[in-house]
């Protein structure tokens, strides 16, 4: 499938940047390149464009802003920003955002980017659905999400589709049901564990912390997830107890 991109963003070296990557890139061709988002706008206008790198920066251009930009484009097309700063990944996330980029990017980051986005297309394809379009829910409906950083992308991960979090020292993986392959970021387990749900996941070793209806068996020290096998720490033991004596067990 090959997937048509335009680039808008003010900074000429961040677009020659971009260029040279969609060029290296099989499935991307160019359609438009941006400095301005009217000129942007009417370009989008004549043109059907699958993937839109939109740029946002501290001191943005006055008028349409990059976010602003972005809630003008078709549900069918998937905006990849690219940032100064993680400050405002949140907010662009809020806006249905396929990812978010912080320069400096390497081409690895930007090929896992637009890798995300032809999964997105083929899948759409397969379902003949929008898949941006979700029905309205409430606010008490809305799922529970996280925002991690990883290399110089701000990946934003339901809640729901966390499996387990395994302590690196320093880092963290996090393995999601969502992403080929754990998302390692700079954090402690200690702040993992503070910021995840306590309804929901549950620490049982130094090193893990597993999502309570991801646990299939527990065997003796050991606890079988779907694809792994995690250690229970004797310091946890007795937490883990506790919640399972929270249910029958016949």
């Amino acid at each position: 499938m090959n997937l048509t991109c335009a680039i808008l963003h003010t900074d000429r070296q961040v677009r020659e940047q971009l260029e040279m990557f969609i060029a290296k890139t099989p499935f991307l061709s160019l359609c438009g390149e941006y400095s301005n988002p009217i000129e942007a706008l009417k370009g989008y206008y004549e043109k059907k464009v699958s993937i839109y790198f939109v740029g946002i920066q501290q001191e943005e251009m006055e008028g349409i802003n990059g976010m602003e930009f972005s809630k003008l484009l078709s549900p069918s097309t998937r905006v990849i920003f690219i940032a100064d700063t993680p400050r405002y990944a949140a907010e662009c996330f809020r806006l249905d955002a396929l990812d978010y980029l912080v320069s400096e990017i390497s081409f690895l980051v930007f090929f896992e980017a637009v890798n995300k986005a032809s999964r997105w297309f083929n899948l759409k394809g397969e379902t003949g659905m929008p898949l941006s379009i979700l029905p309205e829910k409430t606010q008490t409906e809305l799922p529970k999400v996280i925002y991690v950083k990883s290399d110089s992308r701000i990946i934003r991960l339901a809640m729901s589709s966390i499996c387990y979090i395994e302590g690196l020292g320093d880092y963290v993986k996090i393995y999601s049901k969502d992403e080929p392959k754990p998302v390692l970021s700079l954090c402690s387990m200690k702040y993992m564990e503070e910021k995840l749900p306590s309804d929901d996941f549950i620490r049982v070793h130094r090193s893990f912390i597993i999502r309570k209806d991801c646990i299939r068996m527990i065997e003796g020290n050991k606890i079988a997830l779907d694809k792994r096998s995690i250690p229970i720490g004797e310091v946890y033991r007795k937490k883990l107890k506790s919640y399972i004596s929270n249910y029958s067990v016949l």
